[in-house]
């Protein structure tokens, strides 16, 4: 078996510091990029996490922070050579842990450029990309009003950013270069579309709609609504495009089954279930407990009542992190190539 090289990220976090040193300590962080500052009422902690993927040719940072019980507003420094764009996607980890509607805004900005703001986010994910790696809408940047749109393509840029997030954890190092080329042509096709760069970016584009739908089914197990026509209006797609996407995973009716099924499952594993055959296969949309029945036992090997009752082995510990030495944000930033 071939173990994998994990890219692993670089920590920030105020965490361990007294409540009055957090904020300098967060401040001095991002002095080479920007200059942030409290309201002088401000009487919180200011406790901050932040991971950074360091790809080489672009980062990644997924952030927490106190939200807003401490407001914050900041404005770029303009030094040299840090001119990349910055991509923004506020709120990041309630779409990342959960399944919720909808997505959020992507914002972006040049770093060279002059800028001030405002905000009182929990969460924020960050993507530094160079100008280079941008070279062929560059132009439509400079000019565009940095906010993308909530839905067609803004959405589908939203959610490639959400799922790259929440893959980032268990990616190879030897996948980095081909990630990076995904997310600039994602990121061109969904900012400035044509045929030729939809095209590039078809991979990826398709990807990230998969995991869309998937997020939408776990989202509605239990809606006797669910159907591939459901997922092709709340997602956006034909009828032909969301079975081309499900084709992998033997079409989009097995996989809702499949899912249903492995929910009832989990639910028949656990040791204080109450709910009889009948009940779940009501509740997850069976016409009846025979058909239920047959259907886990296909799907699944055994019966609904050989399972019942079983206990469920409790997940493994998370291993414990490690201190890691933390690389200033400017140094990183500065070592990106395109």
């Amino acid at each position: 078996m071939i173990v994998k090289n994990r890219i692993v990220p670089l920590i920030f976090d105020t965490h361990s510091l007294p409540e009055e040193h957090q904020f300098e300590a967060w401040r001095s962080y991002n002095s080479a990029v920007i200059d942030v500052s409290l309201s002088p009422n401000n009487r919180h902690a200011f406790t901050f996490k932040q991971k950074v993927w360091d790809l080489g040719a672009i980062a990644f940072t997924s952030s927490r922070m106190p939200g807003p019980l401490v407001p914050r507003s900041w404005e770029h420094l303009r030094k040299d050579p840090l001119d990349h764009w910055c991509f923004v996607l506020p709120e990041s980890a309630r779409h990342t842990e959960e399944a919720l509607e909808g997505s959020p805004q992507v914002y972006f900005r040049s770093l060279g450029r002059q800028f001030s703001g405002a905000a009182a986010d929990s969460s924020v994910s960050t993507l530094f990309i160079p100008r280079d790696l941008l070279r062929p809408v560059a132009g439509l940047l400079d000019t565009h009003s940095g906010t993308l749109p909530d839905d067609g393509l803004g959405a589908l840029l939203s959610d490639f950013f959400i799922s790259v997030e929440r893959r980032l954890p268990t990616m190879a190092s030897e996948d980095v270069p081909r990630l990076v080329e995904s997310i600039a042509a994602m990121i061109i096709a969904c900012v400035a579309p044509t045929p030729d760069r939809l095209a590039e970016a078809s991979k990826s584009i398709a990807s990230t709609r998969l995991e869309r739908a998937r997020q939408r089914v776990h989202m509605n197990l239990l809606s006797p609504t669910l159907s591939p026509a459901t997922l092709c209006r709340d997602i956006g797609v034909s009828r032909s495009t969301l079975y081309s996407l499900f084709e992998p995973l033997q079409g989009v009716s097995h996989y809702i089954q499949r899912q249903r099924l492995l929910a009832a499952y989990r639910m028949l594993r656990d040791p204080t279930n109450r709910f009889t055959t009948t009940e779940l296969a009501e509740m997850f949309c069976f016409s009846d407990a025979s058909t239920f029945t047959r259907a886990f036992r296909q799907v699944l090997g055994c019966s609904p009542r050989d399972v019942q009752g079983t206990i469920l082995a409790p997940p493994p510990a998370p291993a414990a992190t490690p201190m890691q030495a933390v690389a200033e944000l400017g140094s990183i930033l500065r070592r990106l190539q395109s």
